[in-house]
């Protein structure tokens, strides 16, 4: 029952930010210099919003397993990394990459930024939080979309842990 709570409660919290991106793709798109005009930069903080609240869901359900572990449980991307484990990566990266110093990264930090590599998308790049989205769900898609496949996990990571008391 507490799945249910929480997705739906991140649900809520997720549909205004799908709403605000999809709008932010229109005005990209209509306006002549949506770079230089920082449109863009907002449209990509808006990611790292949207991958922050769906690792609040993450955590909230692994249950008190290790949660570099229980991130790695599937559904898999077609990279063969989790979706959980993306998930968690994208919103480090949004919360943490102002503190990087690509001459000593972190073990965390280095596994972040291997996430995003199996992915294809350069963490040093310009917007790689958008470019991962696309990456993992493709053009148009939504945080509700990617929120479907961490149900899923979150369904796993409680059938094992109720299988475990058993």
């Amino acid at each position: 029952m507490k799945t249910h709570y929480n997705r739906v409660s991140i649900l809520n919290i997720l549909e205004p930010i799908d709403l605000v991106l999809a709008n932010y793709r229109i005005e990209i798109s209509k306006h002549p210099d949506p770079d230089t005009f920082g449109l863009i930069e907002q449209y990509e903080e808006f990611y790292g919003i949207g991958f922050a609240i769906c690792q609040t869901f993450l955590v909230s359900m692994h249950k008190g397993e290790n949660k570099f572990v229980a991130f790695k449980k599937g559904p898999f991307h077609s990279t063969g990394k989790s979706y959980a484990e993306i998930t968690n990566a994208c919103a480090n990266y949004w919360k943490h990459n102002n503190e990087w110093d690509k001459t000593r990264l972190s073990k965390q930090t280095q596994a972040t930024v291997e996430v995003f590599e199996r992915l294809s998308v350069d963490v040093w790049g310009p917007y790689p939080l958008s470019s991962m989205f696309y990456t993992l769900l493709g053009d148009n898609a939504t945080f509700i979309e990617l929120l479907s496949y961490l149900n899923g996990w979150a369904n796993d990571v409680n059938e094992q842990h109720r299988d475990c008391k058993e």
